[in-house]
């Protein structure tokens, strides 16, 4: 859900994870003042309601559905949860308002916010989704460039991997879930490790972050070097690996705002 959340705030939506019934039904006027509801059944039985002999923590969602319709009987709900309950997806299907998505039914993301989109009324927006920034040590490169993108490009916020929560999820199980997000990648590539024999020159013992190697090599194999999708930016004095050798990037030494012609005619190509 915390994904799902991130997802439709990049698309501009105003959204808010409300994490239990009880503090739904606290704030039912909230609730019903959305545009669009997404209502999970299984939940913790409020505390402020007499637990009933059947059903129980099975059908909490059900009590926050009764109070939203009793206010309002047109407010789009999506209700995506695992229950098996047959009578409760039949009494679900009567209401016009409503639809039911299964857990079970391995939706993708991207799936699930076009279904969103679309109960909403709004068509999927057209374009390139929030670009993801591929970064090292260099702090002040990471946000001189989501500030360029943001706004003065006026991208959707980029995803940035550790601004992300984690939800339990190892590093590896983050990077991909995020990385199916964005068809737009920026990898900064600027010298943060030192790694070479005494003899090399002084330009080839500075080396990109291991991270930064590994992602940039999973967006290249992902979305195609000749995509355009993947932004090469460098920093020198650095050495590049040598299966890109004669792929061209934009040298950021100067500063991010100092080549944002670079960047601008590198996307038109992509948006176009």
């Amino acid at each position: 859900m915390d994904v799902l959340t991130e997802n439709l705030r990049y698309l501009g939506h105003e959204v808010e994870r409300i994490s239990s019934a009880q503090k739904a039904l606290d704030r039912i006027d909230d609730l019903v003042s959305a545009q669009l509801i997404v209502l999970d059944v299984i939940m913790s039985w409020p505390e402020s309601r007499p637990l009933p002999e059947i059903g129980g923590s099975s059908t909490a969602g059900m009590e926050i559905m009764i109070e939203v319709r009793k206010r309002r009987t047109d407010l789009p709900i999506i209700v995506y949860s695992g229950t098996q309950d047959a009578a409760l997806k039949a009494a679900l299907q009567r209401d016009s308002s409503c639809s039911f998505i299964s857990k079970w039914g391995g939706h993708e993301l991207k799936e699930f916010v076009a279904i969103i989109q679309e109960t909403l009324g709004l068509e999927s927006k057209p374009g390139i989704p929030p670009p993801f920034i591929v970064h090292g040590h260099d702090e002040a490169a990471k946000l001189s460039l989501k500030n360029f993108l943001q706004n003065s490009l006026h991208f959707p916020e980029p995803i940035v991997l550790h601004e992300q929560p984690n939800l339990g999820r190892t590093i590896i199980e983050k990077f991909e879930a995020y990385a199916t997000t964005s068809q737009l990648i920026f990898v900064l590539l600027t010298p943060d490790d030192i790694a070479a024999v005494g003899s090399d020159p002084e330009d080839a013992k500075c080396r990109s972050r291991q991270n930064v190697i590994f992602e940039m090599g999973f967006f290249v194999g992902s979305l195609g070097r000749k995509s355009g999708r993947v932004i090469l930016l460098y920093k020198s004095p650095l050495e590049l690996p040598n299966d890109i050798a004669g792929v061209i990037y934009i040298d950021i030494s100067g500063g991010i705002e100092a080549v944002g012609e670079e960047i601008r005619k590198e996307l038109a190509h992509v948006t176009s």
